[in-house]
Order: C-alpha cells, then sequence, then structure tokens
C-alpha cells in the first residue's frame, strides 16, 4: 500500500489487510497524509477519489454544502448504474443519494413516519425478540453470535415494523440473507438480482395493501406521511423500505457483532459493564459506536467546485470518501482514542455521520444495541471466543464494517 497517485499515497480499501486490521494504516495516513487517494470498486467507480481520514476533515466533507451526495447525476457512474447490485441502484433512489431540495422534501416525509415514538414504542418487542434468541443461546452454548443473535435481532425487528405476515417471516429472512452474500461476483450478482425482485413483489404488494387498508406499522405511516399535500411515491416507498432494511439491518448487526467482540478482547470494561450496567443508558454504547464504526465509511461525496483540502487541491467533479473508522480514533479529537473506554465523555464520534444526512435511524440502532448487549448481560456470565481473534475475518464491504462469523461460548 505504499503506491502514490501523483503525490498522493492510493489505499485499497477492498484489502484483506484494510478490511481486518485499517486502524495501523489510518493511524499512519492522519500523521502523514490526511489526504490521500482511496480505491474500491461500486464506493468509489472509477479509478478512485480521494480519501479524508481526520476528523475535522470528514465533518466537513459530510456538513459543507459544496458537497454532493448525489454521484449518480454529478459524475460519470451515472452512466454505469445499471452494472451497481440491485440493492445499491434501488438505494439511490432515495433520500442518502439526493441533495436539498430533494433530500429535504424525502426526508421531511419519511420522518413523519419514522418518528421517536415509534421507535419508543418498539422497545418492548426488541426485548422480547432479544430474551427468545438468548434461551436459544443458551441452549447452544457455543454459536456463532453473528448468525444466531446480531443478525436475527434488527432482522426481527424490521420485520416486526413492517408488519411482515408471520407466515411470511421466515421466506423474509431468507431472502434478506441472501442479500448480504453479495461479494461481487457474476453468480453472487445473479442471486441479489432475483432476491431483490422478489423482495421489491412483496414490499410493493404490502404498500398496495397499506395504502387501501391504512393500519399500524411502518409501511402504513409510510403511505399516509403528508406535507403540504406531497406524499411519497410508490416507488419512493418501495424504495425507503429497502433503505431501512438494507442500511438499518446490517448496521446493527455489525454494531451487536463487534461490541460483543471488544468487549471480550477488553474484560476490565466487560467486567464494568457488568457492576454498572447502567452505563449503557449513558457512555456505553456510544463509545463502542466510536470504538468499532459499524458504518466505516460515509457515501462519497462529490465536490461541486474547486477547493482545498490540507493543503491538497480538489479539483471540482472529484470524489472523495470520508472514514469514519479513522475519523472516530483521530487522536487530535480523541483522548486515548485506541483505548476502549465505556465511561468516555464527551464523545461526539461521527458513526452516524452529521450534517443534513445525519442517520435518520439513529435512535432505532441505540436502542436496539442497548437491548441487545443488555440481554446478554444479564443471562451470561462467561463470555468467551472460541477461536483465536487472529483468525476472525470481516465483511469484504467497504462501506460497513462486521465481521462475518463470531464463535463464542456463552454460559
Amino acid at each position: 500500500m505504499s503506491k502514490r497517485v501523483g503525490t498522493l499515497e492510493i489505499t485499497h480499501l477492498g484489502s484483506r489487510e484494510m478490511l481486518d486490521t485499517p486502524h495501523e494504516r489510518y493511524a499512519y495516513l492522519r500523521a502523514n497524509a490526511p489526504v490521500s487517494w482511496g480505491t474500491a470498486p461500486l464506493t468509489l467507480p472509477g479509478k478512485g477519489g480521494f480519501l479524508l481520514t481526520r476528523y475535522d476533515d470528514v465533518n466537513f466533507l459530510f456538513t459543507d454544502e459544496r458537497f454532493s451526495t448525489d454521484i449518480i447525476k454529478n459524475t460519470s457512474a451515472g452512466k454505469y448504474s445499471w452494472l451497481l447490485p440491485p440493492s445499491i441502484r434501488m438505494l439511490t433512489q432515495t433520500m442518502v443519494f439526493k441533495d436539498d431540495p430533494d433530500h429535504k422534501r424525502l426526508r421531511t416525509l419519511v420522518h413523519k413516519a419514522f418518528t421517536p415514538k415509534l421507535v419508543r414504542t418498539m422497545a418492548p418487542d426488541i426485548a422480547k425478540i432479544a430474551e427468545k434468541l438468548a434461551d436459544e443461546v443458551a441452549v447452544k452454548r457455543e454459536v456463532d453470535l453473528v448468525h444466531d443473535y446480531a443478525v436475527r435481532l434488527p432482522l426481527a425487528v424490521i420485520a416486526t415494523m413492517l408488519g411482515v405476515a408471520d407466515k411470511d417471516r421466515d421466506r423474509f429472512h431468507v431472502m434478506v440473507e441472501k442479500l448480504g452474500t453479495d461479494t461481487g461476483k457474476p453468480s453472487a450478482r445473479l442471486r441479489s438480482a432475483a432476491t431483490m425482485m422478489k423482495l421489491s413483489k412483496m414490499f410493493a404488494e404490502m404498500i398496495e395493501d397499506r395504502r387501501i387498508n391504512p393500519g399500524e406499522g411502518l409501511i402504513s405511516e409510510l403511505a399516509r406521511a403528508n406535507e403540504g399535500g406531497d406524499r411519497l411515491t410508490h416507488k419512493e416507498t418501495v424504495a425507503m423500505v429497502f433503505l431501512l432494511l438494507l442500511a438499518g439491518h446490517d448496521t446493527t448487526a455489525n454494531l451487536i457483532g463487534n461490541s460483543v467482540l471488544e468487549l471480550v478482547q477488553n474484560p476490565d470494561q466487560l467486567e464494568l459493564l457488568r457492576t454498572q450496567p447502567e452505563l449503557l443508558e449513558t457512555t456505553a454504547l456510544e463509545e463502542l459506536l466510536r470504538y468499532t464504526s459499524p458504518v466505516a465509511d460515509g457515501a462519497a461525496r462529490v465536490a461541486m467546485e474547486d477547493l482545498e483540502i490540507a493543503d491538497v487541491p480538489i479539483p471540482k467533479g472529484s470524489q472523495l470518501l470520508g472514514v469514519i473508522t479513522s475519523a472516530n480514533r483521530d487522536e487530535a479529537h480523541f483522548e486515548n482514542p485506541q483505548a476502549l473506554d465505556l465511561t468516555r465523555k464527551p464523545n461526539k464520534h461521527l458513526s452516524f455521520a452529521s450534517g443534513i444526512h445525519y442517520c435518520l435511524g439513529h435512535q432505532l440502532a441505540r436502542q436496539e444495541g442497548r437491548i441487545a448487549l443488555a440481554a446478554l448481560l444479564e443471562r451470561f456470565n462467561n463470555w468467551e471466543l472460541a477461536v483465536p481473534a487472529e483468525t476472525l475475518r470481516y465483511k469484504p464491504t467497504v462501506t460497513l464494517r462486521g465481521l462475518t462469523k463470531l464463535p463464542i461460548r456463552m454460559y
């Protein structure tokens, strides 16, 4: 990774080293090359883009109006959007990849459905799901915590929120899990496309039914959301459901799995949490969000005019990627950032980004994370890795950071 583009160092974000052990490289870049060059298929279409690794620069990228998230409209990537995985192509139709005023319109409508009140009402359901899954972990004793707990909990939560019928739950779970196996290979791409079509059909039917027979639940709320007579179109509603599913499910699963691993590897902090479980409601979860960064990078941005960052010229039209994993461990912003400190305060991490694209689902993610970890802490006194830590691997996705498996013994 010592190659250079012009005078800039280059980092291949999809390499096994950067997926599994990125922190040493990012520390080097923060100190020596805060603006460098990154390559990542799909995330940075084409030959790559500028990589920002310092907290202040990443926050600047997320909040300044001179950067656009609409890479389909403002880069040549639009010509090749048909090559994107169906799940990514669907997401480009959502507010994540829109600028104001389109972004503001969509976010305003969605916020009328995805309210803090709705999230709070989900707490009892989330607790029941966590207790049921913990019961199953107790029976097995040794489990893959990612598959058996971390993935299944947010998946069950979103199925409940969307109102997926009980008879369709198993089929729904299987289809969503298949989406997570898209490695970019042609065979995987075809499977992903077929799965997306099936899910699209399921969601379209559910949305149409809720428009005719409105009831409780998120889809009904999305269908009735109204701002001055403006409503989400059918296509926009389907895309939003996919955003909640794909962005909310995988990221929360990463938070739960990554947090369990880091607590096992930091037994003093695990013991602290056992003796003071109330920390989950104050500082502990925020520190786990910072330390594990379940979303590795923010959505790529496009510079809408010539500008300069850290003395590096950024030409208009350039793509830029803000590395949340690096920003969350910036020595200039956090004291002793390489240490897990569940009492850390203040803790203004960027795990949910910042600016107008601050994660709409942050309250749900926080609630799921707290309840999921609290259930494990209450149920199991002993957490032990069932494999050497150095054999663990992270998913081959650049934008998200989560373990593929976490074999663990809990009793």
